[in-house]
C-alpha cells in the first residue's frame, strides 16, 4: 500500500480531523465555552439587577429584561456542557475513571435544556427587531402599541412554545446503572429511547433550519429599515433650525427624539450582533444539507461535533455580550449598573 493510498484510507475513515486532533480542539472549544459562559453568567446577572433598579414600566425594557433572563439560563447551562465536555476528555485522554456518572449525561441533558433558553433569545432579539421597526417605521400607529403588557404576554408565549418543544425530545431520555467498559465499572450512563431520534429530527428542523433562518432574515430586514429612517432622523435633526414662526420649537412627531434614536442604535446593535454570532451555525446548517456524510456517525462527523462547538460558543458570546451594548447606549443602565440603590426614585 503506497503512502497516497494511505492517506486516502485515513481522510475517508476521518473525514478530514483525525480523532486525536478532534479530541485537541474540542478540549480548548470547551474552555473558550467555559471562560465565554461564566462571563455571561456574571454580565446577565447585572443586567436583570439593573433592569429591575430602572422598573419595568415600557415594553423595551420588559423584553430587555426578558432577554437577559433567557440569556442567563443559556450561560448556565452552558457552564455545565463545558465543564461535562472537559472532564469527558480528561476521562478520554487520562483514564479518569472515578467519575459515578458518564459526562455525556450532563451534557446531553444541560445542552436540550439550554436550548429552550435560546429558542427563547432568538424569539424575543426577533420580537425587539420588529417592535422598533414598526415604532420607526410608522410611529403614529405604532408608537405606544408594544406597550409592557403585550412584552409580557409575547415573552410567555416564546416560552412556552420553546419548552413544549424541547419536553418531547427530554421525555425520551433517561439515566440507568450500566457497565461501562470504557472505565471497566458500573455507573450511571445516558439511556435514550429509540423514538429519540424522530422527536429530535423533527425539532431540530424546526429549530435550526425554520426558526434560525426565518429569525435571522427578518431580522436582517428590520435592520436595513431601522438604518434607513436612523438616517434620516439623524438627518433631519442636524439639519432643522429647531424655529418655527411663533418661535416655538419644532417638534416633528414623525421623527425621532434623541432618546427614541439611542434606543434604536441599542436594538440594531444588539441585532447586528446576533446575526453575525449566527454564521458558523447557519453554515453548519447549509453544509449538512449539502453533504450527506456530514453528520453524527458519519464520515465527517468529527467536524460536523467542531463545527457545533463552534456555533454553541458564538451563541454564548452572544449571551453574554449584551451587557456591554446596554452600557454604552443606556444612560440609566449605566449609571445604575455598578451602584447598590435599590430602584430609581421617579
Amino acid at each position: 500500500m503506497n503512502s497516497t493510498t494511505v492517506i486516502e484510507r485515513r481522510i475517508r475513515l476521518n473525514g478530514l480531523i483525525s480523532d486525536e486532533d478532534y479530541i485537541t480542539i474540542d478540549f480548548s472549544l470547551g474552555f473558550v465555552m467555559l471562560g465565554v459562559s461564566l462571563v455571561g453568567v456574571v454580565t446577565n446577572s447585572l443586567n436583570i439587577r439593573t433592569f429591575t433598579m430602572i422598573g419595568l414600566g415600557d415594553g423595551v425594557t420588559v423584553s430587555l429584561m426578558g432577554l437577559s433572563i433567557s440569556d442567563l439560563g443559556f450561560t448556565s447551562f452552558g457552564c455545565v456542557i463545558s465543564s461535562s465536555v472537559i472532564l469527558k476528555i480528561f476521562e478520554m485522554r487520562y483514564g479518569l475513571k472515578g467519575l459515578p456518572v458518564h459526562p455525556t449525561v450532563f451534557s446531553m441533558f444541560a445542552a436540550n435544556i439550554s436550548f429552550i433558553f435560546f429558542q427563547v433569545t432568538c424569539l424575543t432579539i426577533t420580537f425587539l427587531a420588529v417592535a422598533r421597526c414598526m415604532c420607526v417605521a410608522m410611529p403614529f400607529r405604532f408608537k405606544n402599541y408594544f406597550t409592557a403588557s403585550k412584552s409580557v404576554i409575547a415573552l410567555v408565549v416564546f416560552s412556552l412554545f420553546a419548552l413544549a418543544s424541547y419536553l418531547l425530545v427530554l421525555s425520551q431520555m433517561g439515566v440507568q446503572r450500566k457497565f461501562d467498559p470504557a472505565v471497566n465499572r458500573t455507573r450511571y450512563v445516558l439511556w435514550m429511547s429509540k423514538r429519540r431520534s424522530d422527536f429530535k429530527d423533527v425539532i431540530s428542523t424546526m429549530h435550526f433550519v425554520v426558526l434560525i433562518f426565518i429569525s435571522n432574515f427578518v431580522v436582517f430586514a428590520c435592520i436595513l429599515v431601522m438604518a434607513k429612517y436612523l438616517r434620516e432622523s439623524v438627518k433631519f435633526r442636524n439639519q432643522s433650525t429647531g424655529k418655527t414662526e411663533d418661535g416655538s420649537k419644532d417638534k416633528s412627531d414623525n421623527k425621532l427624539s434623541g432618546k427614541e434614536l439611542q434606543a434604536v442604535r441599542q436594538v440594531m446593535v444588539i441585532c447586528l450582533i446576533y446575526g453575525v454570532c449566527m454564521i458558523p451555525s447557519n453554515m453548519s446548517i447549509i453544509f449538512r444539507l449539502l453533504e450527506d456524510e456530514y453528520d453524527i456517525g458519519k464520515r465527517y462527523s468529527n467536524l460536523y461535533f467542531l463545527g457545533s462547538s463552534i456555533g454553541v460558543n458564538f451563541y454564548l458570546i452572544n449571551s453574554a455580550s449584551t451587557f456591554w451594548v446596554y452600557y454604552f447606549y443606556n444612560s440609566k443602565f449605566r449609571s445604575l449598573c455598578f451602584t447598590f440603590q435599590s430602584r430609581v426614585k421617579t
